[in-house]
């Protein structure tokens, strides 16, 4: 018989206990301390019931994520400039590891004919196999993500009892660290004197203006809650040369919120590159993730989906499914002159630094900020938590409008650093937005449209035709006719040294009805069965 078979007398059939899941999950204790399961032939269902209910009391640090069974472990990663540092990592279970706690969590007995009595027998392999395709029907408690520090709950109720949090589904585990109480009700004054204890850590830095403080202000405040946040916006650092501090800075939010520096992500060549590597870091269940030293305009439509959706479903390198995973991840990138793409330009918040010398690595100073963080960290968690805890406990004043897609984050940390005097971190998405090359490209068509074309009604063609005029030669080489209205088409649809009809009619398609500079390209019906375009103020 093969290894996965079950090989039982039929003479005799044991009896089960219908409902083993429920006593299990209800807390009832047994004085056996390990429960006997008894494998027979024709009950896979309830023997597998049995196995689960097992597990879930033998506290065995397993969870579901995903429609996964998973367990919480320690893994390298990669810090920015090439450190490494060991993070606690989301993983799905093994075959053969799940068998290994089956086997810990319960005894398995069979009926030998020869003995007439029931003896020992190591469980199957498909029992473990069985149990973790039970997807949409695990009872293991569910694993929204790991915390290392006190966080605040989304009701603004803290969470500062280290193990697992059923009300959130986030796991507690201080790693050793021991933090003091955060007080009930902090004041507005317990609030300021926190806000000065972040603020002496970031001195130092050269924002370039307030706002641009006030992005690294939120990024602390963001990483110590954002498991509690449906959502939040990308922070972004960038200057315009190397070594100002950018990686630092995600640094310090990083150890603050999770006693390490943070784990970085390359860029990738392709979108698609980037999207399967951040597709495993959502597996994974890390805290936060940083797009590191971004060398080439970011633009990602999973990234995009990250920010502002609570779940996404990413294809994952290797495997068929695609797991339901949530998006409860601190998410920063930096880079040399960053550029931001399309619509992340809109879920983006952008601290700008300039040290204003050409070789900044060789600055010298008093005293190393990560460190002093690492230092410090215990009573850092505690400042941050208290500020925010403070604004909550004050009935979370309205400072201004929600920012959409972001409502929650606006209105605990954007709103708390209002309340405090700082500058606004979203004033930055202005310069986040002007920086976009798809805007500037879209802003250069609507200007040559507008001297070239006017309000007629035309066709994609008719328009390529007109930008692609040439002069008469007489003898000489000839030129184009409206040159920077060819260079403007060549910039959104330009494919082989031409203007793509194709990707012409599919540019416009992409940016109808968007107003830029008072005006907005519309389709206005068709001629011939070709749709028909006008440039509209």
């Amino acid at each position: 018989m093969g290894e996965h078979d079950f090989d039982f007398d039929d003479d005799y059939i044991p009896p089960l206990d219908p409902s083993p899941i429920n006593a299990a999950l209800s807390g009832g204790v047994s004085n056996d301390p390990l429960p006997t399961i008894r494998l027979e032939a024709g009950n896979i269902e309830p023997i597998v019931d049995e196995v689960e209910a097992a597990l879930v009391s033998a506290r065995r640090g397993l969870y579901q994520r995903g429609g996964l069974i998973v367990s919480v472990g320690h893994a390298p990663a990669l810090a920015a400039h090439g450190r490494d540092v060991i993070v606690q990592r989301i993983a799905e279970r093994g075959d053969h590891a799940l068998l290994e706690d089956i086997c810990a969590a319960a005894r398995f007995e069979r009926y030998d004919a020869r003995v007439k009595d029931f003896v020992l027998k190591d469980p199957p392999m498909m029992l473990a196999k069985t149990l973790k395709q039970r997807f949409g029907r695990l009872r293991f408690p569910p694993l929204t993500g790991i915390v290392n520090a006190p966080t605040m709950r989304a009701d603004g109720s803290m969470l500062t009892k280290p193990g697992y949090d059923e009300s959130t589904g986030l796991l507690f585990d201080p790693l050793d660290a021991e933090f003091t109480a955060i007080k009930d009700k902090p004041t507005r004054r317990d609030a300021e004197n926190a806000l000065a204890q972040l603020d002496g850590l970031i001195e130092s830095f050269p924002f370039v203006e307030d706002k641009d403080r006030a992005v690294t202000q939120s990024a602390i405040l963001t990483a110590c809650v954002r498991r509690s946040l449906p959502t939040a916006p990308l922070h972004a650092f960038t200057a315009p040369v190397a070594g100002s501090g950018k990686s630092k800075l995600v640094d310090l939010a990083s150890v603050i919120a999770f006693g390490h520096e943070a784990a970085v992500l390359a860029q990738g060549h392709t979108e698609e590159e980037l999207e399967k590597r951040l597709g495993a870091v959502l597996l994974s269940g890390d805290g936060a993730v940083s797009l590191d030293n971004c060398e080439r305009p970011l633009a990602s439509d999973l990234l995009c989906q990250m920010l502002t959706q609570t779940r996404v479903q990413p294809r994952i390198l290797g495997k068929s499914q695609a797991p339901d995973l949530s998006t409860n991840l601190f998410v920063t990138a930096t880079g040399n002159n960053l550029v931001l793409v399309g619509d992340l330009t809109r879920r983006a918040i952008l601290c700008r630094l300039d040290p204003k010398v050409e070789r900044p690595e060789t600055r010298v100073f008093e005293w190393e900020p990560v460190s002093v963080a690492k230092a410090r960290r215990t009573d850092l968690v505690v400042a941050a938590l208290t500020l925010l805890r403070a604004f909550h406990v004050a009935g979370r004043p309205q400072q201004c409008s929600a920012l959409g897609s972001f409502e929650a984050w606006s209105d605990l940390v954007r709103s708390a650093l209002l309340w405090l005097g700082c500058a606004d971190p979203v004033a930055t998405m202005e310069e986040v937005r002007k920086a976009d090359p798809r805007l500037e490209d879209l802003q250069s068509v609507v200007a040559q449209w507008q001297t070239h074309v006017g309000v007629q009604r035309v066709t994609v063609s008719e328009v390529i035709k007109l930008a692609t005029e040439m002069t008469p030669s007489f003898g000489e080489k000839p030129d184009f006719l409206r040159r920077d209205f060819r260079e403007a088409l060549m910039a959104v649809a330009g494919q082989g040294g031409v203007v793509s009809s194709r990707k012409m009619g599919n540019w416009l398609s992409g940016n109808q009805n968007r107003i830029v500079n008072g005006a907005a390209f519309h389709n206005v019906g068709s001629r011939d069965g070709v749709a028909v375009w006008s440039l509209r103020t």
